[in-house]
């Protein structure tokens, strides 16, 4: 399980939050649920395995989000190797050879790996994944800071400022396997705290056979030729790969944020793909002129544009897909009563959204995703996101999912999220709606009931939530303090979210009207 912790930062005092595959934040308008939303985001894209082990994958997935960035070589991240570092890999190979492994079956290599456990490594090699870590949390130091900035702007005024004494922490835990991360605002810029702690041990690698022969040549022609270590640097490279992907294995592959704004920037999103087209013809005459945008807004509509080119171009088709169809069809039969999707007219040179509305509705055809109803705009990004961006094992970050929805709306987009939970997608939300709250309490004490019974009610298993499953937080501002403090709801099988702040407010408001009542009385 993932934990991310902050203090002073922007308007939160401090806080801790514990992301579980449906975690949710509730509380009063610029509380700083979103502020913290953003800054999973950023953390999300900054330590994935893939970024923290740049050198065993391709490039470009770096380079995405940090240009600046250039490629290091495996020397780089692990230091020169010496001659007694080779003799302790031969050692450990040759030794290798005379234990059993377990193997495991790869279709396209003609010989079956060898899955080593890195309880069987020497503590030399130990040493050297150890210093190869160091190095890479320093490269994950850069692009934390690159994401911070991108989403939020300066570090610098990230930092609470309450008073001069406050420092901006931030903190990344995991429990199984064990991996402490934490970070600080340090004049401008963001620092990785020393005192990182991690844990490796029940990590487990493959190993090809004839890289493994390889490494069992202790020949003196080694020192000679850069050429002649690199099968030991390839051993390595693979090596601390390997166990970065476990140490990382609770972070998210891939991270979706929906913002707030999502309709709006979706329905504008081939008018600003024009105008920068038009000014990208003119960077010869002139300098670009380009808006600064948040990052959580470019991404959004890099997205968007993405999505319709390739969707087009019959480009659409992704691993795990199948998982959320039925997810799809249920927040389109159910929320939308009418199909989301892209299209491109022979008319048209651009593709188009289109919404085209179920049976049992007047035949009108399809509308132009421009033309629709705010619902439809609002909940019309979530459905293409599902449809070709979001796999199981993705976290999608969705930003008031009741926006423009009927109450009776609200508690059935409750019930498409918990199937997205169901289906594999992680997934944080922020709302005001007691409707989507209550309704995702139902489905926690849904839970406890028999089939008989969710039969009756008319839900299935795919709807119901397990208490371990869901967290939530509630953002609380403090009047002089200046800030907010985020606190855990506890969440009780029988009883779901504890739900005052939403009671509170009824009861403001059933109090006044029964004293406006009164007062009418009187009269």
């Amino acid at each position: 399980m993932l934990k991310v912790s902050v203090k002073d930062f922007g308007p939160i005092i401090e806080g801790t939050v514990d992301l579980k595959p449906l975690t949710l934040f509730v509380g009063p308008s610029n509380a700083g649920k979103s502020y913290l939303a953003m800054l999973v985001y950023s953390l999300m894209q900054s330590s994935d395995a893939s970024f923290i082990a740049p050198y065993w994958i391709p490039m470009r997935y770096i380079h995405h989000f940090s240009p600046g960035i250039r490629e290091p070589g495996a020397a780089e991240i692990l230091g020169d190797i010496d001659e007694e570092d080779v003799k302790t890999i031969s050692r450990w190979a040759r030794n290798i050879e005379t234990n059993p492994q377990e193997v495991f079956e790869v279709p396209f290599l003609q010989e079956a790996p060898l899955e080593i456990s890195f309880t069987t490594l020497p503590e030399e090699l130990h040493r050297l994944v150890h210093r190869g870590f160091k190095s890479s949390l320093d490269l994950m130091e850069q692009f934390f800071g690159r994401e911070l900035q991108r989403c939020h702007g300066d570090i610098s005024d990230m930092r609470s400022r309450r008073n001069d004494a406050t420092q901006l922490r931030i903190g990344l835990e995991q429990s199984q396997p064990r991996l402490i991360l934490d970070f600080e605002e340090n004049q401008g810029s963001l620092r990785a705290l020393p005192d990182a702690d991690w844990d490796m041990s029940q990590s487990k690698f493959g190993i090809r056979r004839d890289l493994l022969r390889s490494l069992q040549d202790e020949a003196p022609r080694h020192g000679r030729h850069r050429g002649d270590l690199e099968p030991y640097y390839e051993f390595l490279v693979l090596l601390m790969g390997s166990a970065f992907a476990k140490l990382f294995e609770e972070v998210p592959r891939s991270c979706y944020y929906l913002p707030a704004a999502r309709s709006g920037i979706a329905q504008g999103h081939k008018a600003i793909a024009s105008i920068l087209v038009r000014q990208s013809s003119l960077a010869a005459i002139r300098p670009l002129e380009v808006p600064t945008l948040s990052g959580i807004i470019t991404d959004f509509m890099g997205h968007i544009l993405t999505m319709t080119m390739e969707r087009a171009d019959g480009r659409h088709v992704r691993p795990g897909a199948e998982a959320l169809e039925e997810v799809v069809g249920f927040l389109e039969t159910e929320v939308l009563r009418g199909k989301i999707d892209i299209e491109r007219d022979r008319e048209v040179t651009y593709p188009e959204i289109s919404y085209a509305p179920v049976s049992g509705q007047p035949d009108t055809g399809k509308f132009p995703f421009q033309k629709t109803s705010s619902m439809v705009s609002e909940l019309a990004p979530v459905i293409l996101f599902l449809k070709y961006l979001v796999r199981p094992g993705d976290l999608l970050i969705l930003e008031e999912p009741e926006s423009h929805l009927h109450p009776a709306s609200q508690r059935q987009m409750a019930r498409g999220i918990a199937r997205l939970v169901n289906a594999g997608v992680r997934v944080i939300i922020t709302t005001h709606s007691d409707y989507f709250v209550g309704q995702i309490n139902n489905l926690l004490k849904l839970n406890r009931a028999s089939r008989q019974k969710r039969a009756k009610e008319g839900y299935d298993a795919v709807d119901c939530l397990k208490s371990d499953d869901v967290s939530a937080y509630h953002f609380r501002l403090y009047g002089n303090s200046g800030g907010s403090r985020v606190e855990e709801l506890p969440i009780l099988p029988d009883f779901g979210i504890d739900e005052q702040e939403f009671a509170a407010v009824s009861e403001a408001l059933y109090e006044e009207t029964v004293s406006l009542q009164r007062i009418r009385a009187n009269r």
